[in-house]
């Protein structure tokens, strides 16, 4: 927008201004200077809408080298796309604007006077992001030109270029059907997606007429859709992991808009072979050979090279529709180009080398390059000094060019629009569930190039978090002041904690974290109760904290007697040779102590074995029919929302069933072998063939590198151990998480029952069903009481038990199994009884990253419970300092010790602490610490709480001074 010359002019810049206020919240009205900002941000928080939001602003002056707004501008946040600038920036600086990514073909064999290639047609990929079925279809042109009128030997895939990590660290399982969380490989077509359409062209009640660009065999598409009255558009897709079948399910109304939507596959460099092969059908050139394989070329010049357009071009893709693609093939290739190997964190540390130049040494995480994953960790001040940088560099105008324009195109066309930003603002978007963020350039009423970074995080709602960021980037745009910033303070600790809690809180370690906490007292009048407070309503992430809401209303809900029950049926009794002709069904209820051989499970769990006696006991000696499993009591959704995807094979990501032993895993325990070379010594528990073992892990040396790993093949049962294990290591075990945890039982107790001496017949198998009706039920297990189930769950922190409890609670109070219908209950109770509901709960156990709640809120839990009769098996449930569980070791020699009765949390990036204190005067407090953020070690999180529960074990408040 042009300055204004006249009074005309600023009045009609007046009344634009005026009129976008309407559509903005309160605070869009401060004064439009800087030093507003911090103002905006106060009644940020004071929106019922936008209230638990925690904001980050920077503001720089890159025309005059000042800073001129700083709010939390030190804390890292989750950044969401805004990550994406990191990479762009690094790419322009170390491949340089004019770089093309390079797509090759090479040949084996000889071409013949007739045009047979008699060998193969080899593709090697080297990354490029932006390749289409035209440009393969253009390459099979050049392929004709050059005489190849037929191939007589396979199609080969090269995606050697980049490593085979397919997704993310720490990418949600959940996402992996849709476009934007597509898999990297180094050969890619149309994205590594298909776009599929459905268009309600017919009858209702018939399923929409459904087609997929490109066009390929290698994926194939349930279009289960049915055709319905109205325009609402309800499709829901699903790609079972591991799989390359796309299932469509849901409804399509008859006068609604045709449905388009991107889903991915797996192992898409073949997907990409299956595509050119049929490009170069389409010009005549035919593969003999059906297979399309991979392969590795080590030497060999190119019959044909493709190459894309220039890197400047290619971001501004990247960035101004803010592609998760192209940023993460941009992430490898900077990986492969500047550390010899396409990785991720191979392009993590070639940006980090970058960011060095740039002055930002260290400070934050990056683990991706899209911001897709919420393990990226910046902060706006740092995103302010990389944007700085970026001014001073000759590609600047590059970088700047492939930002969306406020009110213009890309991610800003629709916002800000007949504003001072509008046409000024260029700014990099960021946006996924709970993460708003702005971030770029805008240029001030004087004239002044200024360089911003807008931080949102705890977001609950996207549209006041957008019209902040929109606020902040119209003030820029319309004033400048170089006055003082205002930092309000929104909490007011008494002086004596403050005193003795702020120090610790403000150590240097901390810098970069954001940190809630609230002290109350359990023994003062109402009003007078809470002692300190700080951030306390700011939403933050409470990894297993989370585990104290299931815990506390599971206690009301259920009460502390309630068991949960495994039932045994027969479809026919045994004959007098005790013979069942028929089969026998486990009906599980959610039992989580259901075990079997596991030294790792709950002591006075639930025998499977005790089935095995319950037929003995029948006199049964033979069963030839089926294994029945009925896991039917809860939902088939085996993973939590939002769990990441490279947790799958750990025990304590194990699947949710209704019916599952040991905790859904198996045990591996591990040693050297007896000597050097030997392979690596191994016990499965139990020991069942329903889990596949490859031991190719040998016994080194001591003192050689441990290279060790167990890992399980994803989507299937086959555990792998590689590496080196040098002799003098210590025993020791994982746990592994199975595919199917019903499946898994039901094998367990036909391997049971035949070690017990009843006989299977060979026919028998291990299927999923319902108990039929007519059967018998025999038996019936037991599991302990609540009251002790919380124990074991809450002192180990156990995510299987609160995951099995939340369903539970679902089917009991709502009659659905799911973690969606036991979050309503755990919501309803937790308001009930005087807990604000505006927090996000996604699970039962708080290994989703999308939970987010304040102290404020886990605290009111910790009081109303303080108020429960049941309240002493609550409290019994909570590790102590020093003495059990996860604090087993933390606190010791301190007055905390044997006294902090509290539930940790831990997650990358995340640590919380909420439980109850004993001050040295005896009175009874209630505390909730959570922790959001980077520090260079996850010891400095844990050290810090140790440090503020031992000033609060220690503290008299009767004479208002910490104890000696």
């Amino acid at each position: 927008m042009r300055p204004f010359r006249n009074a005309v002019g600023k009045l009609l810049f007046s009344l634009l201004l005026a009129l976008h206020m309407l559509t903005l919240p309160a605070y869009a009205q401060s004064n439009p200077t800087a030093a507003s900002i911090d103002r905006l941000v106060t009644q940020l928080s004071q929106n019922p809408e936008s209230a638990g939001i925690r904001a980050g602003v920077a503001v720089y002056n890159t025309t005059t080298g000042e800073w001129i707004d700083q709010h939390n501008a030190e804390k890292t946040f989750v950044p969401a796309s805004n990550l994406k600038l990191l990479v762009t920036a690094a790419a322009l600086d170390m491949l340089g604007p004019d770089y093309r990514f390079a797509t090759e073909i090479h040949t084996t064999g000889h071409i013949t006077p007739k045009g047979v290639l008699q060998g193969d047609l080899i593709l090697k990929g080297y990354g490029d992001p932006s390749l289409t079925e035209e440009e393969m279809r253009a390459i099979s042109v050049e392929l004709k030109a050059k005489g190849i009128t037929s191939i007589h030997g396979r199609l080969l895939i090269d995606e050697s270029y980049f490593d085979n990590v397919r997704l993310g660290e720490g990418w949600m399982w959940d996402d992996e059907p849709y476009g934007y969380s597509a898999q990297i490989s180094a050969f890619a077509v149309h994205k590594n997606m298909s776009t599929i359409t459905l268009k309600p062209d017919k009858p209702v009640g018939q399923a929409p007429s459904l087609s997929v660009e490109p066009s390929s065999k290698y994926i194939t598409v349930q279009n289960r859709v049915t055709i319905a009255e109205g325009t609402e558009q309800n499709v829901q897709i699903d790609r079972p992991r591991g799989t390359n079948t796309v299932i469509l399910t849901g409804t399509l109304g008859k006068d609604a808009e045709p449905y388009k939507d991107d889903v991915t596959m797996e192992d898409p460099a073949l997907f990409a072979g299956d595509v050119f092969k049929q490009a170069l059908a389409t010009n005549g050139i035919l593969v003999s050979s059906n297979n399309i394989e991979k392969t590795t070329l080590s030497s060999g010049s190119p019959l044909v090279t493709h190459h894309s357009e220039p890197l400047r071009d290619i971001i501004t893709e990247l960035n101004k529709e803010s592609d998760n693609f192209y940023a993460e093939m941009l992430m490898k290739t900077l990986g492969a180009v500047a550390k010899n190997k396409g990785s991720f964190n191979a392009g993590a540390d070639a940006i980090a080398d970058f960011m060095v130049k740039a002055g930002i040494a260290d400070g934050y995480r990056q683990v991706d390059g899209s911001g897709l994953s919420r393990l990226d960790l910046i902060s706006p001040q740092q995103l302010v000094e990389l944007l700085a940088y970026v001014q001073t560099r000759e590609y600047r105008e590059d970088f700047e060019r492939s930002l969306p324009i406020a009110g213009v195109d890309g991610t800003l066309k629709n916002r800000m629009k007949d504003t001072p930003a509008e046409n000024n603002v260029h700014a990099k978007t960021g946006s996924m569930s709970g993460v708003h963020t702005l971030s770029g350039y805008t240029i001030a009423a004087n004239g002044n190039k200024l360089a911003f970074s807008v931080f949102l995080n705890g977001v609950r709602s996207t549209k006041p978090a957008a019209a902040f960021e929109d606020a902040v980037a119209i003030l820029l745009s319309s004033s400048l002041s170089q006055e003082a910033a205002e930092n309000p303070a929104t909490d007011s600790p008494s002086s004596t904690l403050a005193t003795l809690l702020n120090p610790i809180l403000e150590q240097e370690s901390m810098r970069g974290v954001a940190i809630g906490m609230i002290v109350g007292s359990l023994e003062r009048q109402d009003g007078e109760e809470i002692l300190y407070a700080k951030n306390v309503d700011t939403l933050l992430t409470p990894a297993s904290n989370m585990k104290l809401l299931t815990s506390a209303v599971a206690l009301r809900e259920l009460g502390p007697d309630y068991t949960f029950k495994t039932e045994l049926y027969v479809s026919s009794l045994p004959d007098k040779h005790g013979v069942i002709h028929g089969d026998i069904i486990i009906k599980g209820y959610g039992d989580p102590t259901l075990q079997a051989d596991d030294p790792s499970g709950i002591k006075g769990g639930t025998e499977l074995s005790r089935f095995v006696q319950a037929l003995l006991g029948k006199g049964v000696t033979r069963i030839d029919g089926r294994i029945i499993v009925d896991e039917s009591q809860y939902d088939a959704k085996r993973l939590g929302t939002g769990w990441a995807w490279d947790d799958e094979s750990y025990g304590y990501n194990a699947q949710i069933s209704a019916l599952a032993v040991n905790r859904g895993a198996v045990r591996l325990d591990y040693q050297p072998g007896a000597h050097e070379g030997a392979p690596v010594t191994m016990a499965l528990h139990p020991k069942t063939s329903y889990v596949q073992v490859s031991n190719e892990a040998k016994t080194t040396p001591a003192g050689t590198e441990n290279t060790f790993k167990v890992e399980r093949e994803r989507g299937k049962n086959s555990i792998r151990l590689t590496g080196n294990l040098p002799l003098g290591e210590t025993p020791d075990y994982e746990r592994i998480a199975v595919e199917d945890p019903a499946l898994y039982t039901g094998t367990v107790l036909k391997e049971a029952m035949e070690q017990g001496g009843i006989k299977i017949s060979k026919q028998s198998e291990v299927q999923k069903g319902l108990v039929p009706s007519g059967s018998r039920k025999i038996f019936e297990l037991q599991s302990s009481p609540l009251r002790d189930i919380l124990v074991y769950g809450n002192k180990n922190s156990d995510n299987f038990y609160m995951e099995m409890l939340l369903k539970r609670l679902g089917a009991d109070k709502k009659g659905a199994g799911s973690a969606e219908a036991g979050i309503e209950v755990v919501q309803k109770n937790l308001q009930e009884n005087g807990t604000n509901p505006a927090f996000d709960m996604v699970d039962g156990s708080g290994l989703s990253r999308y939970n987010q709640i304040s102290v404020r809120q886990v605290s009111s839990v910790l009081t109303s419970m303080s108020r429960h009769p049941s309240f002493e098996h609550f409290y019994r449930s909570l590790p102590i300092a020093g003495v059990d569980g996860t604090l087993k070791n933390r606190m010791k020699q301190t007055e905390a010790e044997n006294n902090v009765h509290a539930k940790t949390g831990t997650l990358q990036g995340v640590s919380s602490l909420s439980g109850y204190v004993t001050t040295k005067d005896n009175e009874r407090l209630y505390f909730s610490i959570i922790m959001n953020g980077y520090t260079s070690a996850s010891k400095n999180f844990t050290d810090v709480q140790d440090q503020l529960t031992s000033a609060l074990a220690n503290v008299s408040l009767a004479s208002g001074v910490a104890a000696d």
